[in-house]
């Protein structure tokens, strides 16, 4: 008798049952289909394809395990508007111009969506959270943009699930599609339904503590509604296939040297994230090259034989699919978010942590070079001997040290500034703020 487990045969029985159903009919397009999820706030090792032993993400490990994989991908802020710009654009946030929420996009800036949708794609976006509403410009390039939210301010994964899966069971199978998913479930406020947040809570946990939890619950909810994605995918029966792009935002810290939530710093569990590829031309396997998310755009565009994007700084990764010994290695460059005066000032009273002015990380040759250049911060890591960033470098190994600056100034000194407004209205700070973000 042959055992299969529980997640795989979930998301195999989903998707038998839907293709049970009447896909759109017409003449198949050759051209693959194209998902882009995007989770907010997920950190990469609370999954278990990504070393967590809590299994929590049986319907995530599932797909993993059928995926390319990458295993060392970074976000290049831990902010979501910047974050998922730059995914979508192949630019850096100095590039893009988009250097905290809620900063309107730029017309001239060209995303994946509008890419695809000039070159012959339906393209349809269902978001989570306010701070990717369309007024904020990530509209760009959708036929179809789904901000329908059924909480305040944000959406339940199920309920976002739900209408991209009825979007998708509508399109003609002789147009390709592009749908981006965005899920915001394990962000703060953890709301999610009492049967997820129950088991890893306990009437003793205050504080931090209880926030730990209540993040296991909530990552658990995530990864709970992807096998209905999954269904709606099968039903299609698309003959070229659709290729997955599923990947994170970025992280979250539980106290993790002294910070906590996200959008502050640039440690490894707010930037780390998730990156899987799956099509039915890739054959599953295990990357563990460092690379940044700023060339998502251009890898995904790579792999659907797309015309690529123009004057980016994102480049493709496809070349190490077919062959992970061709790896394509290059310094992978992070930002955090700017904050204004007041907001600088309310954070260092509350917490101690200065966040004036910009900072900026890069990862080169193992190593993880972090600059706050206003707040005289300065640290150095060797990530293959400690992960965990416990043990700066800057005093021990001045060799590094320069070497690294002068990687961190080349890439600086290669971007254009686009010059946005990051002034925001009353209405829109009242709504970031109660969302949990600092000015």
């Amino acid at each position: 008798m042959i055992n299969i487990s529980k997640p795989l045969f979930t998301l195999l029985c989903c998707g038998i049952i839907a293709s049970c159903g009447k896909p759109p009919v017409g003449p198949p397009t050759v051209q693959p289909n194209l998902l882009m999820v995007t989770f907010d706030t997920l950190r990469a090792d609370h999954l278990g394809a990504y070393g967590s032993e809590a299994g929590l993400t049986p319907n995530f490990d599932a797909l993993a395990a059928q995926s390319v994989m990458f295993e060392n991908a970074y976000a290049v802020s831990s902010t979501t508007g910047p974050s998922h710009l730059t995914m979508f654009s192949g630019l850096y946030p100095n590039e893009h111009g988009v250097l905290k929420n809620a900063v309107e996009v730029s017309d001239d800036v060209v995303t994946i969506s509008e890419h695809l949708r000039d070159n012959g794609y339906n393209t349809a976006a269902f978001v989570s959270s306010y701070v990717l509403t369309a007024q904020f410009g990530l509209s760009q390039g959708f036929d179809e943009f789904d901000e329908d939210f059924n909480l305040k301010r944000r959406r339940s994964g199920s309920y976002t699930i739900e209408a991209a899966s009825d979007w998708i069971a509508g399109q003609p199978n002789d147009k390709p599609w592009c749908v981006w998913v965005h899920l915001m479930d394990p962000h703060k406020p953890y709301v999610q339904p009492t049967e997820y947040l129950e088991p890893y809570i306990t009437p003793d946990l205050i504080g931090n503590d209880l926030d730990k939890a209540s993040y296991n619950g909530a990552v658990a909810y995530t990864d709970s509604v992807l096998p209905g994605l999954m269904a709606a995918i099968s039903a299609q029966e698309a003959s070229a296939g659709t290729l997955m792009a599923i990947t994170a935002d970025h992280g979250e810290l539980f106290g993790e040297h002294g910070h906590f939530g996200h959008g502050r710093d640039l440690f490894e569990d707010a930037v780390r994230a998730p990156l899987l590829l799956k099509h039915l031309s890739l054959e599953p396997q295990r990357i563990d090259t460092t690379v940044g998310l700023v060339d998502f755009a251009p890898t995904i565009l790579e792999l659907l034989k797309m015309p690529p994007m123009q004057d980016i700084s994102g480049i493709s990764l496809a070349l190490m699919i077919p062959d992970s010994t061709q790896r394509v290695s290059r310094p992978v460059f992070m930002q955090r978010r700017i904050f204004d005066e007041q907001g600088v000032k309310e954070l260092f009273d509350e917490t101690g942590v200065n966040v004036a002015g910009p900072q900026w990380a890069v990862i080169a040759d193992g190593y993880k070079l972090t600059v706050a250049p206003e707040a005289n911060e300065e640290s150095l890591f060797n990530l293959a001997v400690d992960p965990g960033e416990n043990n700066d470098l800057t005093v021990s190994d001045k060799d590094t040290l320069l070497k690294m600056r002068k990687v961190l100034s080349e890439i600086l000194d290669s971007q254009t500034l686009r010059v946005r407004s990051t002034d925001l209205s009353p209405e829109v700070l009242q709504n970031l703020e109660q969302l949990g973000y600092a000015k």
